[in-house]
């Protein structure tokens, strides 16, 4: 029952414009991070600390060098492989979130969980569905929808002065 409400929710992404689809997959996927780590302190699970990292720094990487350059590696390049050994959509996905989520949850459980699984689902999501309609697409729909989502969490902590 849940694997069929999660086709049936993601389908209805399927009819948007590349624009579209970006914004709204990257203020969804950020909604349902951020409120995975809500649920998940009380229980003492924390997100990584970025406080020894500057302003700008933490900008130029998380909104800018990151999303560009995970792109090409957990999205484009195991996608790219899957594709070659004409795997389906279920395993494309896969073959991009579990490195994802391997390489984030270094930083501790609570970043794998929000950051790795959560994001790596819905940027993998957005890479193989733009895929399947140009290469160039699904990296800039991927990119940009990671640098939104990097944007809403960093600009508020540094607003708010978290640097």
């Amino acid at each position: 029952m849940l694997k069929r409400w999660v086709i049936q929710h993601f389908q209805r992404y399927s009819g948007r414009s590349p624009w579209d689809f970006c914004w709204r997959i990257s203020l969804e996927g950020t909604l349902v991070s951020l409120l995975l780590a809500f649920l998940l302190a009380p229980f003492g699970v924390a997100l990584r600390d970025i406080s020894s990292t500057s302003g700008g720094e933490l900008l130029f990487l998380g909104v800018i060098v990151a999303p560009l350059f995970e792109t090409l590696i957990f999205q484009a390049l195991p996608v790219w492989i899957a594709r070659l050994c004409k795997a389906g959509f279920a395993v494309q996905l896969l073959s991009s979130v579990v490195p994802f989520f391997l390489a984030h949850v270094t930083e501790g459980l609570g970043t794998g969980l929000c950051a790795g699984l959560v994001g790596g689902v819905y940027f993998a999501f957005t890479y193989v569905h733009w895929r399947k309609t140009s290469l160039w697409t699904a990296i800039w729909t991927t990119a940009v929808s990671h640098a939104i989502h990097n944007g809403i969490v960093i600009l508020p902590y540094l607003a708010f002065g978290g640097v």
